[in-house]
C-alpha cells in the first residue's frame, strides 16, 4: 500500500471518529436539555404551588382577622384591607332619621341625615375610620396604638384616602356632623386629649404622648397614640366607638369650604362631586370690622350673614397675612338682621339654632379659599370639641398637629 493510500485511510478513520464523537455529544446534549427542562418544570411547579398556598394562607389570615374583629364587636367594627394591603379598622355607623334623635331645639327638620344619602340615594350604613390614619407602606392605615400621620395638606390627605380603592374617601362634613349629633342625642359626647396628653375636663383621663412626656406638661409634642385613651374619648363611650374625634390633632374634612367667606358644601354625602360643583349657599361669614392691617391677628367674632359687608383681607388671597375671626363656641356667633336660616347648615353643625349643643370654637378668614379642620388639638382646652371648626387655612397648609381620617361606602 502506498503512502498516499495509508494517509487517505487514516483520514477516513479520523472522520468516522469525529462523526461518532459529534453524535455522542448531540445525544448527551439532548438528554441534558431534557433533564434541565424537567428540573425547571418541577421548580416552577413547586414555586407556583408555594405561591398559591401562601396567597391562600394570607387570605385565610386576613379573613380570619376580619371575622374575629366583627365577632368580638358584634359587627360594630370591621377590618378592610386597602389597595396597598394595609389594614383599616372601621366603625360601622348605621343610618338614622334626624327626628329620632329628639334634638328638637336644634331645629334640624326630619328625614334621613344627609351623611346617609349619596346623590339622592339612601345608604343603610357608612364605615368611618375607628382611628386617625397612621403611616403605612405605600400610604396609610387605620390601626390602634400608632402615632397619627400628620403634616399633610388637604389634597394629600384626600389622595391618601382615595388611593385605598373604590368608595374610599376623606371623612366628610356630613359624616362628622352625623356622628356628633348622634353622640349628643345619646349623652356620649366625647372628651379627648385637650390638655397635653390628658382631658382638660377630666385630668385623670390620659394616654401616652409621642414624646413620653408627663400629662399636662406644656413642653414637647403631646400628640397621643391612636385609641390609647379611655372609652370616654370615643363617640359612644365604649371600646367599639370612633376614637379621638376631640383634641389630639385637628382633622381635615371634605365636601365643605369657604370661598371669600361664602359657605360651599355638597348637598349630601357625595365625594364624587367635583369641588367646582359644590353648592354655593347664600350664607357668608361676615366681619364686624373691615380692618385688613396688623397681620394675622384676631379681629372679632364672625357674623352669619347673607352677604359680606366687611372683609378682613383681599378677595382670592389664600394667605394668612391678614386678620382672622373666632368665637370660643361656634353656636354663639351672631346672625345679621334679615339672615335667612339654613337647615342643611344646621344639620352640618355650621349654623345652630341654640348654644345647647356640642362644644367647640369657630375660626375663619373671609378672604381666599379655606378648607375645614374639625375637633381641635391637644392644647386647645375648652375650645376643642365635636363642634370645633377651623376655617383659617388654605388647601396647601400642613401642620404637625393636623391629621385625617378615612371613610368608606359599602
Amino acid at each position: 500500500m502506498s503512502i498516499e493510500q495509508k494517509i487517505a485511510e487514516l483520514q477516513q478513520v479520523s472522520a468516522e471518529q469525529t462523526a461518532a464523537s459529534q453524535a455522542v455529544v448531540q445525544e448527551v446534549s439532548g438528554k441534558m436539555a431534557a433533564i434541565d427542562k424537567k428540573t425547571n418544570d418541577s421548580i416552577a411547579k413547586v414555586e407556583s404551588t408555594y405561591d398559591q398556598k401562601a396567597n391562600g394562607l394570607t387570605i385565610i389570615a386576613t379573613d380570619g382577622y376580619r371575622k374575629a374583629v366583627e365577632h368580638n364587636s358584634g359587627g360594630r367594627n370591621t377590618v378592610i384591607y386597602d389597595a396597598q394591603g394595609n389594614p383599616n379598622i372601621m366603625c360601622v355607623i348605621p343610618s338614622f332619621n334626624i327626628e329620632d334623635l329628639g334634638l328638637t331645639e336644634l331645629d334640624l327638620g326630619t328625614g334621613v341625615h344627609p351623611a346617609f344619602v349619596t346623590n339622592g340615594a339612601p345608604r343603610g350604613e357608612i364605615l368611618v375610620g375607628k382611628y386617625l390614619a397612621s403611616s403605612a407602606a405605600g400610604g396609610s392605615a387605620v390601626i390602634g396604638g400608632a402615632q397619627p400621620r400628620t403634616s399633610v395638606d388637604y389634597d394629600t390627605a384626600k389622595q391618601l384616602c382615595t388611593q385605598k380603592g373604590d368608595n374610599w374617601h376623606l371623612m366628610s362634613i356630613h359624616e362628622w356632623a352625623a356622628i356628633a349629633l348622634w353622640s349628643l342625642a345619646n349623652g356620649t359626647v366625647s372628651r379627648g386629649n385637650t390638655n397635653y396628653g390628658r382631658s382638660h375636663e377630666a385630668s385623670w383621663e390620659t394616654a401616652r404622648r409621642d414624646d413620653n412626656g408627663l400629662p399636662g406638661d406644656t413642653s414637647g409634642t403631646a400628640r397621643t397614640d391612636t385609641g390609647k385613651g379611655p372609652a370616654t374619648w370615643n363617640h359612644d363611650h365604649t371600646e367599639l366607638g370612633v376614637c379621638d374625634l376631640v383634641g389630639n390633632v385637628w382633622e381635615w374634612i371634605d365636601q365643605m369650604k369657604l370661598d371669600d367667606g361664602q359657605i360651599l358644601t355638597t348637598l349630601d354625602n357625595n365625594p364624587a362631586v367635583a369641588e367646582a360643583n359644590w353648592h354655593r349657599h347664600p350664607v357668608y361669614f361676615d366681619s364686624t370690622s373691615d380692618n385688613q392691617s396688623g397681620g394675622n391677628v384676631y379681629i372679632g367674632s364672625p357674623v352669619l350673614s347673607n352677604s359680606v359687608t366687611k372683609r378682613n383681607g383681599p378677595a382670592d388671597d389664600d394667605s394668612n397675612d391678614y386678620p382672622y375671626m373666632d368665637n370660643p363656641h361656634f353656636a354663639a356667633i351672631t346672625k345679621s338682621a334679615g339672615y335667612t336660616p339654613n337647615e342643611l347648615l344646621r344639620r352640618l353643625l355650621i349654623e345652630s339654632a341654640t348654644t345647647t349643643t356640642v362644644g367647640g370654637g369657630l375660626w375663619c378668614c373671609n378672604y381666599g379659599d379655606r378648607f375645614p379642620l374639625h375637633g381641635g388639638y391637644w392644647g386647645d382646652g375648652s375650645v376643642a370639641g365635636l363642634g370645633a371648626l377651623n376655617l383659617n387655612y388654605a388647601r396647601w397648609n400642613s401642620f404637625f398637629n393636623v391629621g385625617f381620617r378615612p371613610a368608606l361606602f359599602v
